[in-house]
């Protein structure tokens, strides 16, 4: 089985004359990052780029990675607003309560005890994230994931809970 990976950071602008990025830490957690060798991005483009960390700095208040095989600002500006993707178990450790959104997809979305659709995957809107549901006719519907819509995500049984229906309708 393929080992999942979250999204872990972006890939922020060039620094210096030697091809180091700034990385920005979805979770705003860093220490995770500096312990890391290799990682996946994906660029802007949808490319997805295998890379291996050569050096990382701490420069004032940003994270610098060099990434081998991109030596100058011109070569690495190609992976500036990439999303880093690590592996599970390399990412930051949970607290309770606390979970990784990779975990919401796949969770049924339930209404009064009955399945109304499945998540399929997250997008960013206005109010925060938004799951996007694959109702039972096949449909996709968009319902913010925020407390006046949904509850927290029960992972024992696999489900959110639906707490206005009209959302699917």
């Amino acid at each position: 089985m393929e080992e999942q990976l979250l999204a872990t950071a972006t890939v922020g602008k060039t620094h210096g004359v030697n091809g180091f990025l700034r990385i920005n830490s979805l979770s705003g957690e860093y220490e995770h990052l500096l312990k890391l060798d290799s990682c996946l991005l994906k660029t802007k483009d949808g490319k997805q780029v295998a890379v291996t960390i050569e050096d990382v700095k701490v420069h004032s208040s940003d994270i610098l990675f060099k990434f081998v095989g991109y030596d100058a600002p011109e070569k690495s500006r190609f992976l500036s607003g990439s999303v880093m993707y690590i592996p599970r178990n390399k990412a930051p450790r949970l607290k309770k309560g606390e979970y990784y959104i990779a975990d919401l997809i796949g969770l049924n979305l339930v209404y009064d005890s009955k399945t109304l659709g499945t998540v399929e995957y997250l997008s960013d809107g206005a109010q925060g994230l938004y799951l996007n549901v694959r109702d039972i006719n096949g449909n996709l519907k968009i319902i913010p994931n925020i407390p006046q819509f949904v509850s927290k995500p029960d992972f024992e049984k696999k489900e959110i809970t639906l707490l206005i229906k009209e959302l699917m309708d």
